[in-house]
């Protein structure tokens, strides 16, 4: 019978095995699941070539309907098999929202394999009788029998009693492995959306048929308490009797909603759906209230100078004690199930404490798991510890910690992601009965918007596209924008033609500017593990590798910087002390600015004058916590003094140039204003009380007219069914 083809792939340390299907790492064989087998097989078929998910998926499972993070995870195991990174791929990359392409050479080599199987007569035993055995194996097989038979026994009774032993063994063995094997793994079956209203702002709890959620939280005065069925539907306003609110918590029997109001700040507990309010306590400046399982207790944060920490009230309001001092960062609390721990959030970590104030600790100190965890909650059998982490531009994803206890059995260390898809997850709240999570999902879209004169309205600029940080060559004939939300630095020409890509992830620019003469871009970018420091780089326009412009080695950061008019020079500032540097290009020194201690966000007027720069109130005890920008600065180069410009109530942002250098424009409280230089006033030019921003950037086109990045995002609940095997 001739044998059907089959094929061995050799990529990397690895070999694929087709007909044997195995997948080898050296001598060793990777224990690999069929599904994720069937996945790299056909990335190795297709090597270099991107395959849709779509396709992909046909591959893997055929006509069977999936859920649509079943993908997401057969590509998360399979890269761990490999030892893959998903920032630093050497084998799979992710093509965002398309599909995934195989990057790494592949050698095929065929082998031969069996055709189909066909019942065929047994052929006659060899050596039926023991006469061809040598003496030794006489001796050998007389001894070993010897152990199970008695002196009377004969050898039939001997070769019963060792084909039992080696089945007991056996059985011992699979018994053994069943008690000691590892607990299937939490995972995301489907994903449902519950809410379509666009805006949702974060969610207070469930009590098992309702989700109550805050919309525009922080936001007053549009800032409303609603609830909505966990099967979904139509949202319903919970009416509260003090106005304006946010929801934190839900009573266990779901009769009670914990609200802090927000004029006059105070604690209620709010009876629900009749809205019947019952004051607790003043709550000025404290947050993330949430009820101890029994209800008796109240744990939360505050964030008042010198009281910063965690703390535990009685339910009344009574008998306040701190548990942790010196946090004021902590946010997102989550009693543990029994109430004898409770967990946080705290500069991009979890942390855990007892009930009583003890053990205060991390709770992945060794976890090489991206940054940003935070808004963690166990589900109601405590299970299961589900948060959220990633990075911080943004993309957060869902994890869960398996804390089950089985007798014998055992559980992952490390968190495992529920989640990986272009939905950012926020607010994860399981279920009453813990088959589903309901969390909020961020979809990041965001349009260029130009301010148009004539009808004093905003209108789509270059197409619409989703961009921001725009800045024009001084000839007014090229752009360079970062796209929206991914973050990649573009140059183009002025109507957006003939884009050329700059940087690639992980490095994200949080600006650009064009050199004087045209050759070069310098942009600000968050770099590290975690995108949370900032640099300064420049970058030549017809691409190449960034160059690091300021090393950093002090510990400082640079967040912003701007060229001179003669783009000699770069003028910056660093981080957290804060104030204004100058770096001579040429000479490679560095050198301070007078009187420019706790000033931020310099910018150089085109004709070389003056420096503007804006006042930053941080806070005394946390240097990193940044309060507002309420002053605006000027600096005379003539005169090496500093004045006031501009003072207002609020926070300005975004100053930047006329082209002319006459006027500074910024933002502050909902509006953009134009500032004549050196001592005019404010004067508002466009109203943005009702405009919506993801990131709050404004820039200026050729033409000095306003640009804006408006959001087209949406935010909105959605439910994730769980397999809990």
């Amino acid at each position: 019978m001739m044998g059907t083809k089959s094929f061995i792939y050799r990529f990397g340390e690895f070999e694929l095995r087709e007909g044997e299907f195995s997948l080898v790492k050296g001598a060793e064989a990777v224990p690999v699941e069929p599904k994720v087998f069937r996945a790299l097989l056909f990335l190795l078929r297709n090597p270099k070539n991107l395959i849709p998910k779509e396709e992909l998926v046909r591959a893997v499972w055929g006509d069977t309907a999936v859920a649509d993070g079943s993908l997401t995870r057969c590509i998360w195991i399979l890269r761990r098999l490999l030892g893959d990174d998903f920032n630093e791929p050497r084998y799979i990359v992710t093509i965002a929202t398309v599909g995934y392409r195989l990057i790494c050479p592949v050698e095929v080599l065929e082998e031969s394999q069996p055709g189909p199987v066909q019942q065929v007569e047994p052929p006659a035993p060899i050596n039926p009788v023991p006469n061809g055995e040598d003496k030794e194996d006489k001796r050998r097989r007389t001894r070993l029998s010897a152990w199970f038979l008695p002196a009377s026994g004969s050898k039939k009774v001997g070769a019963w009693v060792l084909t039992g032993c080696v089945m007991l063994a056996l059985c011992g063995a699979a018994t053994f492995w069943y008690l000691h094997r590892p607990l299937p793994p939490l995972r995301v079956t489907g994903t449902n959306q519950i809410t379509h209203d666009g805006h949702v702002g974060f969610m207070a709890g469930t009590d098992g048929a309702r989700i109550y959620f805050n919309f525009d939280p922080f936001n007053p005065p549009t800032q409303t308490l609603y609830f909505v069925s966990t099967s979904g539907g139509e949202t319903q306003k919970v009416p509260l009797a003090f106005g304006h609110g946010v929801a934190w918590d839900v009573s266990r029997d779901g009769s009670n909603l914990l609200v802090r109001s927000l004029e006059p700040s105070a604690l209620w507990t709010v009876d629900v759906p009749g809205g019947a309010a019952h004051f607790i306590t003043k709550g000025e400046n404290s947050w993330g209230h949430r009820w101890s399982p029994d209800g008796k207790y109240i744990a939360y944060c505050d964030g008042r100078e010198g009281q910063e920490g965690l703390y535990v009230m009685g339910h009344d309001g009574a008998n306040v004690h701190k548990l942790v001092a010196g946090k004021i960062k902590i946010w997102e609390l989550a009693w543990s199930p029994d109430g004898s721990r409770i967990r946080f959030s705290d500069g991009g970590s979890l942390w855990e404490v007892s009930s009583a104030g003890t053990n205060l600790h991390p709770l992945f100190p060794k976890w090489k798991g991206p940054a940003g965890q935070c808004c963690g909650r166990w589900t109601p059998d405590g299970d299961f510890y589900i948060f959220i982490a990633g990075d911080s531009v943004g993309n957060s994803q869902i994890w869960a910690l398996d804390e089950r206890r089985r007798l014998l059995l055992s559980a992952s260390p490390d968190p495992v992601p529920l989640t990986s898809d272009p939905i950012h997850w926020g607010s994860p709240t399981p279920s009453n009965d813990g088959n589903k999570i309901f969390a909020l999902g961020w979809l990041s879209r965001g349009e260029l918007v130009r301010f148009d004169r004539a009808s004093q309205q905003l209108r789509p600029f270059l197409g619409g596209i989703s961009a921001e940080f725009l800045a024009y060559s001084k000839d007014g004939a090229q752009i360079a924008y970062v796209t929206y939300p991914d973050g990649i630095l573009w140059r183009a020409k002025a109507d957006g033609t003939e884009r050329i890509q700059l940087t690639n992830p992980p490095l994200y620019p949080v600006f650009c500017r064009w050199s004087p003469d045209g050759s070069q871009i310098l942009f600000a970018a968050q770099r590290g593990p975690d995108l949370s420091r900032t640099a300064l780089y420049v970058i030549p326009v017809q691409g190449g590798t960034p160059r690091l412009l300021v090393s950093g080695d002090d510990g400082q950061e640079q967040s912003d910087g701007v060229w001179s008019p003669d783009g000699r020079k770069v003028l910056f500032n660093i981080q957290p002390k804060d104030s204004l540097r100058i770096l001579d290009l040429g000479s490679g020194s560095v050198s301070e600015v007078p009187g420019s201690n706790g000033l931020y966000l310099p910018r150089w007027s085109p004709d070389g004058r003056y420096f503007a720069a804006m006042t930053m109130t941080r806070s005394t005890t946390d240097p990193g916590f940044l309060i507002a920008h309420d002053t605006i600065r000027l600096f005379d180069l003539q005169t090496q003094q500093w004045s006031t410009l501009a003072e207002h109530r609020g926070d300005w942002a975004w100053p930047t140039w006329s082209h002319d250098g006459k006027f500074l424009f910024a933002l502050n409280e909902h509006a953009a204003y134009r500032i004549a230089v050196p001592g005019g006033k404010p004067q508002r030019v466009v109203d943005l009380k009702d405009f919506r921003s993801p990131d709050g950037w404004f820039g200026l086109d050729s033409d000095d007219t306003p640009l804006f990045l408006r959001d087209n995002g949406t935010n909105d609940i959605y439910a994730l069914t769980l397999d809990r095997k």
